[in-house]
């Protein structure tokens, strides 16, 4: 091999070189690829929640306005609520407003 041959071959390796690490490490490059791939299934996975969530929540809103039973059940438990007809007994140590 010459001299100019060996030069070529040597310039030829270290453009190689040049261009994998630009592949590797450059602003659109594999790295960076790999790192919104990883982006990408977070954000999916946080989609899922909140469609989950959506739907739970749209089920409670369309039971709010349709079943009559649903709307008992929330007045009796969560707001402590009762019938005409029904009685309602506690114990002193339950009330909210007894002071020990």
């Amino acid at each position: 091999m010459t001299i100019f041959e060996k030069a070529g071959f040597y310039v030829g390796i270290l453009l190689t070189l040049v261009l994998l690490l630009l592949i590797f490490f450059s602003k659109n490059g594999i790295m960076e690829y790999g790192n919104l791939k990883k982006q990408e299934a977070e954000i999916a996975v946080q989609a899922a929640q909140t469609e989950k969530e959506n739907r739970k929540i749209e089920k409670e809103i369309n039971s709010l306005k349709h079943d009559m039973n649903y709307i008992k059940h929330l007045a009796k438990h969560e707001h402590e609520m009762a019938e005409p007809d029904e009685l309602i007994f506690k114990n002193a140590s339950e009330r909210k407003d007894t002071k020990p």
